[in-house]
C-alpha cells in the first residue's frame, strides 16, 4: 500500500475512534444527568419542607422555631451542613426556651445567596433573617465548624443582640499554626470557574455518587430522621455552596479582629474522641484541644468542656453536650437579668 494510502486509512481508524469517544462521553453524561434527576426527584418526595421561607430582601432563607422562652437559641451550621442537622439539639433545648435553626444560603430549603459567602456575608444574612421574622434580641448564638466564625463575626456587627455564646468544635482561626495541620491557601483557580464547574458537577450528581452509607442513626436521631439529613446533604447544590464559602483562611482572616468577647458567657465544646471518623487525627488532636482552650479564656466568663464521646460532627455525635451547654448558658443569661 502506497504511503499515502497509509496515511489515510489511520486517518479514518483515528476519526472513529474519536468519534466513538465523543459518544461514549455523551452516554456517560446523559447517564450522570438522569441519574441526578432521578435521585433528586425520589428525594423532592421525601423532602418536604422543615420550617418557613422568610424574605429578607429579595431572597428567602428558611428558618425553623420551637419552644417558647428568652433567650432565643439560634443554632449556626458548619460549611455546607443543613439547618436540620440541629434537630435533636433543638428539641432538647425546646423544652426549656426558644429555639431556631435555618439553612444558610444555598443549603437546604434556602434561596440561593451571594458569591463570595464568606462568614461577614453570611453574619450579615442572619441578621437580615432575624429581623424580618421577627425574632427578638438578645439571643444565645450556637455554631458548629464555620458556624462558629459567623456567630463571632455576628457578635462584632451587632454586639447588643448577643447574650451569650456556644461553640460546638468551631473553627480556629490560627488552625494552621497546629503541627501536622494540613496548610490552607487561596486556590490559584479563578472563582467564576470554581463556581461554574460545581454547577457542572451537581447537575451531574457528583454529590450523590460521592455520598457514603450513613450507616444506622446515632443515639437521639430517629431513622427517619437520619435518612432526611443524608438526602439533604445530597443535593446538588451543596457543591456551589461550598465553594462560594471559598477557602477557609479567606474568614479565618475576617474573624482575626473580631474581639468583644471579654464579658461574654460562653462554652467551648471541643471533640475528644479520637476513634470517631469525624476526629482531627491524633497527631492533630492535642494541638486542636489546646487552641480551643486558649480561646475559652479570650472571656472571664468562658470555660472549655472537653467532649469524650465527640469527634467534629458534634451536632450528629453529641447533640446532649450541646444542650447541656445551651441549658447553662441561658440560665447564666437569665441570671443577668436578661429576659
Amino acid at each position: 500500500m502506497p504511503e499515502e494510502g497509509v496515511w489515510r486509512a489511520a486517518f479514518r481508524i483515528a476519526r472513529r475512534v474519536v468519534r466513538l469517544a465523543v459518544i461514549l462521553a455523551a452516554l456517560v453524561l446523559l447517564a450522570a444527568t438522569l441519574y441526578e434527576h432521578i435521585g433528586a426527584w425520589r428525594d423532592s418526595r421525601v423532602l418536604t419542607q422543615i420550617g418557613h421561607s422568610v424574605d429578607i430582601g429579595g431572597r428567602t432563607l428558611n428558618i425553623h422555631c420551637t419552644g417558647a422562652g428568652s433567650p432565643t437559641a439560634i443554632f449556626v451550621s458548619g460549611r455546607t451542613a443543613p439547618g436540620y442537622v440541629w434537630t435533636p439539639t433543638q428539641r432538647g433545648v425546646s423544652a426549656f426556651t426558644r429555639a431556631c435553626w435555618y439553612d444558610r444560603a444555598d443549603l437546604g430549603w434556602s434561596d440561593a445567596g451571594p458569591d463570595p459567602a464568606w462568614g461577614d456575608a453570611a453574619a450579615r444574612d442572619l441578621h437580615r433573617l432575624v429581623q424580618h421574622a421577627r425574632l427578638d434580641p438578645p439571643f444565645v448564638l450556637v455554631g458548629h465548624s464555620f458556624g462558629g466564625h459567623v456567630i463571632r463575626l455576628y457578635h462584632q456587627a451587632f454586639p447588643g443582640e448577643v447574650s451569650g455564646m456556644v461553640f460546638a468544635d468551631a473553627a480556629m482561626e490560627d488552625a494552621g499554626t497546629i503541627r501536622g495541620m494540613p496548610h490552607r491557601e487561596r486556590p490559584p483557580i479563578p472563582r467564576a470557574v470554581i463556581g461554574g464547574l460545581s454547577i457542572v458537577l451537581g447537575r451531574l450528581g457528583m454529590m450523590r455518587a460521592l455520598a457514603s452509607d450513613p450507616g444506622p442513626p446515632p443515639r437521639q436521631w430517629s431513622a427517619v430522621e437520619w435518612d432526611v439529613l443524608a438526602r439533604l446533604r445530597r443535593q446538588r447544590n451543596v457543591l456551589l455552596a461550598d465553594a462560594k464559602v471559598g477557602p477557609g483562611q479567606a474568614t479565618d482572616d475576617l474573624v482575626r479582629s473580631a474581639g468583644g468577647l471579654e464579658d461574654m458567657p460562653l462554652i467551648v465544646l471541643t471533640q475528644g474522641k479520637p476513634a470517631s471518623p469525624s476526629s482531627a487525627s491524633p497527631a492533630v488532636l492535642p494541638g486542636w484541644m489546646e487552641l480551643q482552650r486558649r480561646f475559652a479564656q479570650r472571656s472571664r466568663r468562658g470555660r472549655q468542656v472537653l467532649v469524650a464521646d465527640s469527634g467534629h460532627g458534634m451536632p450528629e455525635e453529641a447533640p446532649e453536650a450541646i444542650i447541656s451547654a445551651v441549658r447553662e448558658i441561658v440560665a447564666t443569661v437569665r441570671g443577668d437579668g436578661q429576659p
